[in-house]
C-alpha cells in the first residue's frame, strides 16, 4: 500500500478490528485505515454532529487551553490568524480572542468559506482535525501554505506510540479518526515542509516558519 502522506510503497497491514483495516508507513511512521474503510461524509457529518464544542463548556475550554496557551506564549503582538477546521462551535476563536487576537473560522462542512482559504496567516491553529485527514499529503500541503513566510502552525492532535500498542489506543476508536501521527510523522512533516517542529505537549506540536 502506498502511504497516503509521504508516498512510500513500504506500508504493512498491521491490524483489523471489525470496524478497518489499519496500515503502517515504516518511512514517516504514519498509521492510516484502509482507504476503503472511511465513512461516507454523511456518516462522518454525523459523527461529528454527536461532538459537544459548545464555546461555553468550561470543560472543553481548559481541553483547549492546552492548545491556546503554548500559541499565546509566542504571540508578541496582535494577530489576525485562522482555525482551520473549527467545527460547529469555534470555541478557540473566543479564547483567542479575549488576548486580543482574531481567529477567522474555517471548516468544509459547518463554515466553508473557501475565500479564507487564498490568503496566508501569522498564525493557524488546527484543533483535533489532522487525523480525520482521508488524504494527508494534499490536506497537509493545503494546511502548510496557509502560514504565511514568517508564521506559526499549531496543531492538537494525540500522537501514536507504535504499532504494538495501537490495538488497545482508545484514540482510533473514533470511526472519523483516519490518520494517527507519531513524533517521527512530525518530524518528517517539518522536514518536508521546511518548518522548524516544537513538541510541546502529548498532543500539542508548534510547526514555525521564518523564525
Amino acid at each position: 500500500m502506498k502511504c497516503p502522506l509521504c508516498s512510500a510503497t513500504s506500508s504493512k497491514d498491521f491490524y483489523r478490528n471489525k470496524r478497518c483495516q489499519y496500515w503502517h508507513c515504516s518511512e514517516c511512521d504514519l498509521i492510516f485505515v484502509d482507504p476503503d474503510d472511511v465513512l461516507s461524509t454523511e456518516a462522518e457529518k454525523a459523527q461529528y454532529d454527536l461532538h459537544n464544542n459548545d464555546p461555553q463548556d468550561q470543560g472543553y475550554l481548559n481541553f483547549l487551553r492546552r492548545l491556546s496557551e503554548p500559541v499565546l506564549s509566542k504571540l508578541t503582538e496582535p494577530v489576525v490568524g485562522l482555525d482551520f477546521g473549527c467545527g460547529p462551535g469555534p470555541a478557540l476563536c473566543e479564547l483567542l480572542a479575549q488576548a486580543g487576537h482574531q481567529l477567522l473560522n474555517y471548516d468544509p462542512i459547518y463554515y466553508p468559506d473557501e475565500q479564507r482559504l487564498t490568503e496566508t496567516y501569522r498564525l493557524v491553529t488546527s484543533s483535533e482535525v489532522v487525523e480525520h485527514f482521508n488524504h494527508p499529503a494534499q490536506s497537509w500541503k493545503l494546511l502548510t501554505g496557509l502560514v504565511a513566510e514568517v508564521g506559526l502552525l499549531a496543531v492538537m492532535t494525540k500522537r501514536h506510540w507504535g504499532t504494538e500498542v495501537f490495538p488497545q489506543w482508545h484514540y482510533k476508536n473514533d470511526p472519523t479518526h483516519v490518520a494517527f501521527y507519531s513524533d517521527k510523522t512530525f518530524t518528517w512533516l517539518a522536514n518536508h515542509y521546511q518548518m522548524r517542529l516544537e513538541i510541546v505537549g502529548p498532543d500539542v506540536a508548534l510547526f514555525h516558519r521564518g523564525k
